[in-house]
């Protein structure tokens, strides 16, 4: 059992007490105790120990702001790492936890606002995790207010101006409460005015997810 539950990315409590009834308790606080898996969020597991793997484990979610920003390699500062989801408050438990010894804070997002990310291999873990890709990122970090958003300028380097006004475009048919000011603030900190002009910063990487 143990060995099946170890090649799988992640595992719930019920597919354990599934196979071996009321003995899924003790069989999982021990492996936590001996440091072998990791919960994730209430009731699911990994043997993989990495913060990242949240993601997997809420499935409308993607790490976000300060964290997408360093992992595209924008922000070299990431205190804890973020997730964005609409299920936070919800079906997940938003706010702060400790996730395979990391800080991981679970922040709500509207569904509106849910688009925005690619899947980016992680070799070390042998996965693929959805990360709000550099345009979305932008725009979140305005959206949020992030106090560390100046301190984030390579991320203009990395933006697709021509993506990042169909983003913008999107949150206005959406009616994202806010847009306005978002799409200002944009503008304002690309030192473009209130518009976004069509010059490309970097290459066209993917339509909004």
């Amino acid at each position: 059992m143990v060995e099946k539950l170890r090649s799988s990315s992640i595992f719930t409590y019920r597919l354990v007490e599934s196979s071996v009834g009321s003995y899924a308790k003790v069989l999982l606080h021990n492996l936590r105790k001996r440091g072998e898996i990791v919960e994730l969020v209430k009731g699911v597991y990994t043997f993989k120990k990495s913060p990242y793997m949240i993601v997997k484990a809420i499935p409308m979610s993607y790490i976000g702001l300060g964290s997408a920003a360093f992992l595209h390699g924008a922000w070299n500062q990431v205190g804890a790492i973020t997730v964005l989801s609409p299920a936070a408050s919800k079906t997940v438990r938003s706010g702060e936890r400790i996730v395979a010894g990391f800080k991981v804070i679970v922040r709500r997002i509207s569904e509106k606002m849910y688009f925005g990310y690619d899947y980016i291999y992680m070799e070390d873990l042998g996965e693929w995790v959805r990360v709000s890709d550099p345009e979305k990122t932008l725009i979140d970090l305005v959206y949020f207010r992030h106090p560390a958003i100046d301190e984030m300028s390579e991320l203009i380097r990395m933006v697709d101006a021509s993506k990042l006004e169909a983003y913008l475009e999107l949150m206005e048919e959406r009616g994202v409460r806010g847009w306005r000011a978002v799409r200002r603030r944009v503008g304002d900190f690309l030192h473009l005015g209130d518009t976004i002009s069509s010059r490309s910063w970097g290459s066209h990487r993917s339509r909004p997810q």
